[in-house]
Order: C-alpha cells, then sequence, then structure tokens
C-alpha cells in the first residue's frame, strides 16, 4: 500500500507518535564569510514550530538503507532549499510572500457519495482547511505541491487536481468507488529537517524505527 506521509518524495512509513510544539528560542548565527570557529554569533530570540515525529519503515534492508540515505543526505548539509513535507497530521498554518496566514489542516474521514475522480464529503471543510491542488491560486499567490488522498480500504493515493468546494475534491484517478470509504487526506508544509535517527531491530531487519524532528518555515 502506498503512504501519503512523505518527506518530498521519501515515503515514511508508519507514524507511530506526532508532537507539535512552539519554542522561544535563542539561535546562533555566523557573520557570513568569516570562520565560523573565530566567531561568536549572534543571538536572535524567535518563535520556532516544531513536529516532532516517530515512525517505522519495513521491507527490505536495501529499500529501507535507501529511504535512510535519501533523509541523512537532506540532513547533511544538502537541504539549501526547505523541503515540502505531507502527511494528514498536519494542523498549522503557511505564511506566504503577502505574509498571509493560511490554515492548513490534513483529515482522516469517510467519503458520503461517489462520483468519477472526486472525493466527495459533506462534512469536510477541504477549502477552508487549505488543501492544495498545485495550482496558484492562493490567497497570496503562492505555488504549493499539490496534497494526496488515500483510500484506507485499498491504499490507492491520488493527487488533488482540483479544489471544487469545502466538501468536494477532483482527483487524478478514481480511487472511491463505494459511499462510506475511510479516506486521508493531507495538507503540505515547507521545513527543515533538524534531526533524524534510527534504530534497526538485530538480527531480523525487517523493520527500522525512527525519530525526526522538523523545523517549519515559509
Amino acid at each position: 500500500m502506498a503512504d501519503i506521509n512523505r518527506l518530498a518524495t521519501t515515503q515514511l512509513g508508519k507514524i507511530n507518535n506526532w508532537e507539535d510544539k512552539k519554542a522561544s528560542t535563542i539561535t546562533p548565527i555566523s557573520f557570513p564569510g568569516q570562520n565560523a570557529e573565530l566567531t561568536e554569533g549572534v543571538d536572535t530570540l524567535g518563535i520556532i514550530s516544531y513536529i516532532n515525529i516517530s515512525g517505522r519503515l519495513t521491507g527490505s534492508f536495501e529499500t529501507m538503507q535507501s529511504t535512510i540515505n535519501v533523509i541523512k543526505t537532506i540532513l547533511d548539509g544538502a537541504q539549501t532549499l526547505p523541503t515540502t513535507f505531507f502527511s494528514p497530521f498536519i494542523n498549522g498554518t503557511r505564511v506566504g510572500t503577502t505574509l498571509t496566514a493560511v490554515k492548513r489542516q490534513g483529515h482522516i474521514g469517510t467519503n458520503t457519495s461517489v462520483t468519477s475522480n472526486k472525493l466527495v464529503d459533506s462534512t469536510a471543510n477541504f477549502d477552508s482547511w487549505g488543501v492544495e491542488d498545485g495550482k496558484t491560486t492562493d490567497v497570496d499567490g503562492v505555488t504549493m505541491e499539490a496534497d494526496y488522498v488515500k483510500n484506507l480500504i485499498t491504499g490507492e493515493v491520488a493527487n488533488v487536481t482540483n479544489v471544487d468546494s469545502d466538501t468536494s475534491l477532483t482527483l487524478s484517478s478514481d480511487i472511491f468507488t463505494s459511499s462510506g470509504t475511510p479516506y486521508a487526506v493531507t495538507t503540505n508544509i515547507n521545513v527543515k529537517v533538524l534531526s533524524f535517527d534510527v534504530r534497526w531491530e538485530i538480527p531480523g531487519m525487517t523493520y527500522v524505527d525512527y525519530q525526526m524532528s522538523l523545523m517549519q518555515v515559509r
């Protein structure tokens, strides 16, 4: 089954725990063009939004190792730009170029009727929650990557190609053929990876547990 908890295109397996928190922090900032070892830096007080998650990767040793290497590469200096993080558990805001805060909320629910290539849920608030379809129609004109929808019975995943209304999404494929089907819909935010730690279970090595800390950025 496909997974919709993703760091860019890298699937994060099954998430076991999720923590959102905000912290007031003092951050050392190096002066540009100077040797960091000889520079004391500047302390700046700011409010930082963190997401701490723990999860489990499963599959072959090679597949799990490849996923770990991708995330470690991002962490070890390759992350020159923010990375898009997708999950139905996101509940926060995104700030765009006009400094307008846009609500970002994922959802797990059940569809209430069936229309070809759509997810219809009369109890949802997809537009108000900030679900994205990849178009430049945001209030501040910022293009975000399209969110994902997962059929929790079949495991099929489709992209959101249009946010029709608060209760309807157009999808890239027809993954709902009956009403009363549970689903998950992501939202996405931009993040930087702060830490990523893994613990192998030996000798079986059929799964690996991980802990990851992310910082939300604009």
